[in-house]
């Protein structure tokens, strides 16, 4: 298993990786969560986990909310779009997403239904701020959860 894990993980990002697309690399590390369902205020703690993958030129990461739901998502940049495509698995699902950024925040849009954008707010040193969104008719977004983490 730590052959496969050596052979997985990379310890940065790839040079071929233009800087101004590395929208994911500032997440690699662990984070504490704290996921919030708007739809009724309730909280649910986890936490959240990035690494560098394939050779430098993809992220993967791990997020566990315990007893809800438990995913893993793979982010590979794509230089003939100069965006991100996703896949984020989890039990009996696979959503594809692609990533731009979008008036400097960075937008995550589900390839299947463009109206279901996940997006990351904002992202600092020590903490991020992580939004599930609907977009709806009139094209106002309605944020169905925000996620808060703090760098362990």
């Amino acid at each position: 298993m730590q052959d496969f894990l050596k052979k997985l993980t990379s310890e940065c990002k790839n040079i071929e990786l233009p800087e101004e697309f590395n929208y994911f690399g500032e997440l690699v590390g662990s984070w504490k969560i704290d996921y919030i369902d708007n739809s009724t205020s309730h909280s649910i703690k986890g936490e959240w986990h990035f690494s560098w993958v394939l050779e430098g030129m993809a992220i993967q990461d791990i997020i566990i909310l315990p007893d809800y739901e438990r995913g893993t998502t793979l982010r590979v940049y794509n230089p003939g779009t100069q965006a991100w495509d996703i896949a984020y698995c989890f039990t009996g699902k696979i959503i594809r997403l692609e990533a731009k950024k979008e008036n400097g925040i960075i937008v995550l849009t589900d390839i299947e239904n463009k109206r279901r954008k996940w997006v990351f707010a904002k992202i600092e040193e020590n903490n991020f701020h992580w939004q599930d969104v609907t977009v709806k008719e009139d094209g106002e977004w309605h944020i169905n959860f925000d996620l808060y983490a703090e760098r362990i």
